[in-house]
C-alpha cells in the first residue's frame, strides 16, 4: 500500500508499536471496520477532510519519514508535512539565480509545454484510435492545431506568448476530449472553483492529488516548489510543482478519469451537489473507489519506449524531479526532458 489514505470525518487512526491503526464506526449504512497497516508498506499518506489522526500517528510518519498531504472533502490541497531530511542549500540556490535569468526561464518553460502539448495530441490520437474515429475530419484538425501551436511554442520569444499558445492548446484539446466522455458523465468544458459537474469534480480531484506527489518530491530532493518557469511566482502557489504537474494532465490524469467514467467505475451517483458553493464533489465512497484506481494507475508498469526498462508513472514524476536538476545546470539540454507519452 504506497499510500495510507485516511478518508473522510469517521476515521480514527492510532499508532501501535510500528503499525497504523485506523478504525471506523458503524453506522445504520455501513458496519463497523478495523484495518491495521504495517509502517514498512507505506511511502506517503493523504488524510482527507477532518479524520481523527493522532499526534503519535503524524510523529511516527514523520520520524520514518512518510510525507502527509491535507486535501479537503472538496478536493482544496491545504499543504504537505514532511521530515525535510533533504536541506540541499545549493539546488534552492541554483533555483534562486535562474528566476532571475529571463531567457533561462523562457528556455525551460519552453520545454514544459512543448511536452503537455505533444502528450494532449498524443491521447487525442490514442483515444481516436480506440473509438475508430482517427479519420474523423474534427480529428485530424484537433490533431493539425495542435501539432502546429507546439511549434509555434518552441519559438516563442516571450513568456506571455507561450502561455497564449499553452492557453489555445489547452481549449482545443478540451473541445476535442468531450467527446470521449460517457454520456451519463457529460462534459461541456473546464469549470473550476468550484467545478460544476460531475466530470470537472473528478478531473480537479485528479490534479490536486498528483500535484501534491510532485510538491512532496520536489521537497525531497531539497527543491523549492514555489519557483517556476511557466507559472509566475505569486504567495502560495507551488509554481514548480504546477509546471510539472503539466506534461502530466492529460496522460495520468486525463486518462485515468475516462476510464473510470467510461468504465462505470464511478458514476453520477458518486457526486453531490454542495449547497455551500454549489459545486459538485466525490463523496466518501467515490474517493475510496478512487484511491484503489489511482494506485493501481500509477503503479502499472509499462515500457516509455522501445527497448528501454519498464517504468512506472511515480517513476515517471521521479524522473521529471531529475530533469529539473539538469536544467538548473542547462537550461538548454540536447535531450528533450519531461514525460513524453509512449
Amino acid at each position: 500500500m504506497p499510500t495510507l489514505v485516511f478518508n473522510g470525518n469517521h476515521i480514527q487512526a492510532e499508532r501501535e508499536h510500528r503499525r497504523i491503526v485506523l478504525r471506523r464506526a458503524g453506522d445504520a449504512c455501513t458496519e463497523a471496520a478495523t484495518l491495521s497497516v504495517p509502517l514498512t508498506d507505506v511511502d506517503r499518506a493523504t488524510v482527507i477532510g477532518h479524520p481523527r489522526v493522532s499526534v503519535s500517528v503524524l510523529q511516527r510518519l514523520m520520524k520514518e519519514g512518510i510525507p502527509v498531504s491535507f486535501v479537503s472533502e472538496k478536493g482544496n490541497w491545504y499543504g504537505t508535512l514532511h521530515s525535510d531530511r533533504d536541506r540541499n542549500a545549493a539546488r534552492r540556490l541554483l533555483q534562486y539565480r535562474q528566476q532571475l535569468d529571463s531567457a533561462a526561464r523562457l528556455a525551460c518553460a519552453r520545454q514544459v509545454v512543448r511536452a503537455k502539448i505533444r502528450n494532449q495530441r498524443r491521447v487525442l490520437q490514442r483515444l481516436g484510435a480506440n473509438r475508430s474515429a482517427s479519420s474523423d475530419p474534427v480529428q485530424t484538425g484537433v490533431l493539425e492545431t495542435l501539432r502546429q501551436t507546439a511549434r509555434k511554442a518552441e519559438s516563442a520569444s516571450e513568456l506571455d506568448e507561450l502561455r497564449g499558445h499553452e492557453g489555445l492548446a489547452a481549449a482545443r484539446y478540451f473541445e476535442r476530449l468531450a467527446v470521449f466522455f460517457p454520456e451519463n458523465v457529460p462534459f461541456g468544458g473546464r469549470s473550476r472553483r468550484p467545478p460544476r459537474d460531475a466530470a470537472n469534480a473528478l478531473l480537479s480531484w485528479t490534479y490536486t492529488i498528483v500535484l501534491s506527489e510532485i510538491d512532496v518530491a520536489l521537497r525531497l530532493q531539497g527543491l523549492d516548489p514555489c519557483f517556476g518557469w511557466l507559472h509566475e511566482l505569486s504567495a502560495g502557489r507551488p509554481a514548480l510543482a504546477l509546471d510539472l504537474l503539466e506534461p502530466l494532465r492529460a496522460p495520468v490524469c486525463d486518462l485515468l478519469v475516462l476510464n473510470l467514467l467510461n468504465h462505470a467505475v464511478l458514476g453520477p451517483g458518486h457526486f453531490h451537489l454542495s449547497a455551500e458553493d454549489g459545486g459538485v464533489y466525490l463523496n466518501e465512497e467515490a474517493r475510496r473507489i478512487f484511491f484503489v484506481h489511482y494506485e493501481n494507475h500509477m503503479q502499472r508498469q509499462f515500457k516509455p519506449a522501445a527497448g528501454e526498462a519498464h517504468t512506472d508513472l511515480r517513476q515517471c514524476i521521479t524522473r521529471q524531479i531529475w530533469d529539473v536538476l539538469r536544467l538548473l545546470e542547462n537550461p538548454q539540454p540536447e535531450e528533450k526532458p519531461f514525460f513524453l507519452m509512449p
